[in-house]
């Protein structure tokens, strides 16, 4: 994919998020619309399907539903192209729960309402029916709610994001188990059994509104296993802040609680309480006698025609605002006298820019400092614990260094924990890498492959421009292209797997993997044993000295070329050039023979040893036959 373009859409930027795939902003250059794109690589494992299945579902399902409930993001096209599966979205203006929360952070009331919208989103989702290849299916669950995924636009309004990986509940079965979604807003029996159901969702929305309630995560823990731990085994309501009006510690108390059948059982139920305790909600600052008012005239003023559940949180931030105004600037007792104007007031003016701009930048900088000096701190926890092997999870320990380079603004402030990654994720490609080269019987099989290309990949993100990793790379690639080319008998891999073979050569020049893996190529898939013979010659020259694997695949690659060329000759009877294909026969299986004797019994040579016998008597009793006729 060109960094800069993907079929007709134009790259802007990278969003932040994204699950299971990336997200950018981008411009659909036959429209000229703007959209959120994501994309979501193929890949030949189960698990790369399953996802981009997931995906494709809840691409239809999205669509669909976003006719019936405003606050579902708009799916403009989705499809597939060159090696991704991709959806483009409406791009929507505004700012994600995650960003608000990072900064200021919002009202109570603001939370409440905001919670509500999300759950009368939910109530229309879990009660959808649509049909999907003929199949009749009933609620769909969103599956990962979490504040990246609800985002509030410039007007106030809730929308709902990412159903990708929505799974669709049909009328006699239960949703099936998914390793989706964010561990932080998983429920216990999500984690403990793998279902995902309404409930999954419910739960989720209990947690966002806790963090937006609190300013703080409900759970929280220095690494992603023991966040998980700490969640798996959840048994009591975790206390309450004081400053929690009683309502709501009410409905956090059900949402949240440990025993699922005392929690909401529906997304109606949860909002309908959320109704309740609506008015009793005091604002966030003193000086608002009547949010509730404002929120009716703000909904009333929006048209007849729009429904109740459609009122937004816009209202709240009209309250909020005028909070805001009334608590910083209260209305003096008796208007003052309008001060006279400075006979400088041009530079008075620019006195007081300069004077704000100064204090801007003192603010700024020291949210920086602060901000950097947090990041550091945990990105050096993390640095420790990948040193030490304390943290052998290197999937957990990625996701760990991808949030916190989220919050980091300054390249060195993550250095220790990319460095130590780094050699982590490097050791781990080394290693299956390393037992390849080095075993006369490697174990190293599909899976062992996938993931030295996910641990390269990693680690080229980290240093990109290393060839030595680049190298590495594509060399995992080449393998597994071999591995599926040869099992599904598919030439175009098959070549792929040469080409990235060869790239792997050129980038690792001292390197010996490169045309190992090559050699096995040419014998097994190309049966091609004088290029196998270079390979291997090749990787000697690079340091490697040959074992009873690479002198197996020379013999076996001898006693193929022999029985093709007596193939030939059965084709040749009776005519002169028979006598070429079973003297160029002959040559092959005596130097398989050669071979198979120095490594017998290994690798069922013995076997082999005998084929190629039959094969030289088969050649001595061709030829009597020819000397009796003449």
């Amino acid at each position: 994919m060109h960094p800069k373009r993907f079929g007709k859409f134009r790259i802007l930027k990278k969003l932040p998020g994204g699950g299971m795939g990336r997200v950018y902003h981008a411009i659909d250059t036959e429209s000229e619309a703007p959209v959120a794109l994501k994309l979501i690589d193929h890949g030949p494992d189960p698990e790369s399907i399953e996802i981009v299945e997931a995906e494709r579902r809840g691409a239809i399902l999205q669509s669909r539903l976003c006719a019936v409930d405003p606050r579902v993001t708009l799916i403009c096209e989705y499809g597939d192209l060159d090696g991704f599966f991709y959806i483009a979205m409406e791009y929507i203006e505004g700012r994600d729960l995650a960003e608000l929360l990072g900064g200021a952070g919002i009202g109570l009331p603001f939370a409440v309402r905001i919670t509500r919208d999300v759950c009368d989103v939910l109530d229309h989702t879990h009660n959808f029916r649509t049909t999907i290849d003929g199949l009749e299916f009933q609620g769909i669950v969103h599956g990962d709610i979490k504040p990246r995924n609800i985002r509030i636009t410039p007007h106030g309004e809730v929308k709902l994001l990412d159903f990708g990986i929505a799974k669709a509940l049909s009328l006699t079965r239960k949703f099936t188990a998914n390793q989706f979604g964010s561990v932080q807003y998983s429920s216990p029996e999500r984690l403990n059994t793998g279902e995902v159901d309404r409930r999954s969702d419910l739960w989720s929305v209990g947690v966002v509104l806790y963090e937006m309630a609190a300013r703080r995560p409900y759970f929280h823990a220095e690494n992603v296993p023991k966040l998980e731990h700490f969640i798996r085994n959840y048994s009591a309501l975790r206390p309450m802040p004081e400053t929690f009006p009683e309502g709501v510690k009410a409905v956090l108390g059900r949402a949240l609680a440990p025993d699922p059948g005392a929690r909401y059982a529906t997304a109606a139920e949860f909002r309908d309480a959320l109704e309740e305790i609506l008015p009793a909600v005091p604002p966030t600052l003193p000086g608002v006698d009547d949010v509730e008012a404002t929120r009716r005239t703000s909904a009333a003023g929006s048209g007849a025609g729009e429904p109740a559940t459609a009122r937004s949180a816009a209202a709240v931030a009209v309250a909020d605002e005028e909070t805001r105004r009334t608590t910083a600037a209260p209305r003096p007792a008796k208007a003052a006298p309008a001060p006279r104007k400075p006979k400088h007031a041009p530079n008075s003016r620019a006195r007081a820019v300069r004077l704000a701009i100064a204090g801007f930048m003192t603010v700024f900088l020291g949210y920086l400092f602060v901000n950097e000096i947090d990041v550091w701190r945990e990105g050096a926890q993390l640095a420790r614990e990948l040193e030490a092997e304390k943290l052998r999870d290197l999937n957990s320990a990625w996701t760990r260094y991808q949030e916190l380079s989220l919050s980091a603004h300054l390249g060195p402030t993550l250095s220790a924990p990319r460095q130590a990654l780094r050699r982590r994720l490097l050791a781990q490609a080394d290693q299956v890498i390393g037992e390849y080269r080095h075993s006369d019987s490697p174990t190293v099989g599909k899976a062992d492959w996938l993931r030295a290309q996910a641990s390269a990949a990693h680690a080229l993100e980290l240093l990109p421009g290393d060839d030595q990793i680049r190298g590495k790379l594509r060399l995992a690639e080449a393998h597994l292209d071999r591995i599926q080319g040869t099992a599904v008998r598919e030439s175009r891999l098959l070549n792929a797997a040469r080409e990235k073979f060869e790239q792997a050569a050129r980038l690792m020049p001292k390197s010996p993997d490169p045309y190992l893996g090559l050699a096995r190529l040419e014998v097994y898939s190309f049966h091609d044993i004088d290029r196998a013979e270079d390979a291997l010659r090749e990787a000697q020259r690079r340091g490697h000295d040959p074992g009873r694997r690479e002198t197996a695949q020379l013999a076996d690659g001898y006693r193929d070329r022999a029985e093709r060329m007596m193939r030939e000759a059965e084709n040749s009877l009776d005519m002169p050039e028979e006598q070429d294909y079973l003297r160029r026969a002959e040559k092959d299986y005596q130097r398989a023979r050669e071979l198979y004797e120095s490594i017998v019994p290994f690798a069922g040579s013995a076997n082999s040893l005998r084929r190629v016998h039959d094969g030289l008597a088969l050649i001595e009793r061709r030829r009597e036959e020819l000397r009796q006729v003449q």
